[in-house]
């Protein structure tokens, strides 16, 4: 077997941490499986060519195929369009002969004295159904981005190759766009928070449906590297492909690999917290133990999640005509401990098998080290950022890691992971695995 299937293979182990990373907060439930035959599979893969964009149209065809998004469409819009949310607003018009709505006297006169209206007309305010809401607003981005994903497919490998449940949702978006009172709510670009809270407020159970279910849908179109990861987190869910970027796959192998280490070997416990997909978010997963808590970001600046002071952005800000953000390793664990404040480590991943890019790599830990400088007040001295590499990469015997400031790891040196992570953050292994990893 080769690496790539190795990871692959625990990404996806169902007792392993990587079941969780598709979640969209803490009431969500885990992505499952799309439940598409292989025949229909086969035919998609005979009809596509083109690279990475038939990845992408893969990834959405899982996502499009979730059964969350079908019953939304056949249980609950109709229902939920004919409930839609509306208020009534006043706009003036010109009526006559015959009085309507409220008249509003001072315009009538003026218009008529200014002969703008004739003599037998009014400027009445007549009452109007709106239906400018934002919990409509995101229904209907929901709608269209469902549709014009159906859509896509469609023109990729013809209406024959799509499956009953992608034609049901189709048509029933279809139907759904063409509302007497729907058809009147402008599609919004993307979904906002207002848009999502006024959804998840709403006593009609379809929209709270519908704001779980844009949430879902925004993170896996909005085109950044986390819908790339999620896209590929739900490739390997459903069994479809394997990623074409292999450091795609590393970097969600290294995710997991950390969280599971510290549920197992350091005898954390499940994750109480898990967090990747909320926009904006602050952690990955959060655990508990005894007095302590440890965080885990994922592609996060520690400028930001721990307000860390960055050297890199004081450079850049004090120069005119020069950009640039505060770097963000791929991933930081944090130890907050009472009456001490944050203990960090930083993982930077690096899919490589060159000495040379192994070298440069080093160098960019070392930057981290500097630039995050007060991060390492607080806590053991090392090692501080732990370079993990895809394999042959094996200490010396006599070296001495932890009064380094980054080592190389092996993504197969378990042990040697457990160890370093366990002199930063000072955090005990568990009996189970003492003597292995202390003799590792």
């Amino acid at each position: 077997m080769n690496l790539d299937q190795q990871w692959r293979d625990f990404i996806c182990e169902p007792g392993t941490p990587g079941r969780y990373l598709t979640n969209i907060g803490r009431s969500s439930t885990a992505a499952v499986a799309a439940d598409i035959g292989q025949p229909v599979l086969s035919e998609f893969l005979s009809k596509l060519a083109g690279g990475g964009a038939d990845v992408e149209l893969l990834a959405d065809a899982v996502d499009l195929s979730s059964r969350d998004y079908s019953e939304f469409g056949s249980l609950h819009l109709r229902g939920l369009l004919d409930a839609l949310s509306n208020e009534r607003v006043g706009e003036e018009v010109v009526v006559g002969p015959v009085l309507r709505g409220n008249p509003r006297w001072d315009r009538t006169m003026l218009a008529r004295s200014t002969r703008r209206i004739p003599s037998s007309h009014y400027v009445s305010r007549l009452p109007e159904r709106s239906f400018a809401l934002p919990e409509n607003a995101l229904v209907r981005w929901l709608v269209g981005s469902l549709a014009d994903g159906v859509d896509s497919l469609e023109r990729r490998v013809g209406s024959k190759a799509l499956p009953p449940r992608l034609i049901a949702l189709r048509d029933n978006c279809r139907n759904a766009l063409t509302h007497q009172w729907f058809r009147l709510v402008v599609p919004p670009q993307r979904p906002t928070q207002a848009m999502l809270s006024a959804a998840k407020r709403q006593r009609v159970r379809g929209y709270r449906i519908a704001a779980e279910l844009a949430a879902r849908r925004a993170t896996r179109v909005s085109g950044g590297r986390e819908a790339r990861w999620l896209r590929t987190l739900d490739l390997l869910r459903a069994n479809w492909l394997s990623p074409e970027r292999t450091d795609d796959l590393f970097e969600l192998y290294a995710l997991t690999l950390v969280l599971d280490v510290l549920e197992i070997e350091f005898g954390l416990g499940r994750p109480v917290e898990y967090g990747l997909a909320i926009p904006g978010r602050a952690h990955v997963a959060a655990f508990e133990k005894d007095e302590s808590r440890v965080f885990v970001f994922f592609d996060q600046s520690p400028q930001r999640t721990l307000k860390a002071p960055s050297r890199y952005s004081s450079i850049v800000s004090a120069h005119l005509a020069v950009r640039g953000a505060a770097r963000r390793p791929d991933v930081t664990i944090v130890r907050y401990v009472p009456e001490h404040g944050p203990i960090a480590v930083l993982v930077e991943v690096k899919e490589t098998r060159d000495s040379g890019y192994t070298a440069d790599s080093i160098y960019k830990a070392l930057g981290y080290v500097r630039d995050f400088s007060t991060l390492w007040d607080i806590g053991n001295s090392g090692p501080k950022v732990v370079l993990l590499l895809p394999e042959d990469v094996t200490p010396r015997p006599e070296a001495q890691l932890t009064d380094l400031d980054v080592v190389l790891i092996s993504s197969l040196d378990r042990s040697a992971l457990v160890r370093a992570l366990s002199s930063r953050l000072d955090l005990p292994f568990t009996d189970r695995v003492q003597n292995d990893v202390g003799t590792a």
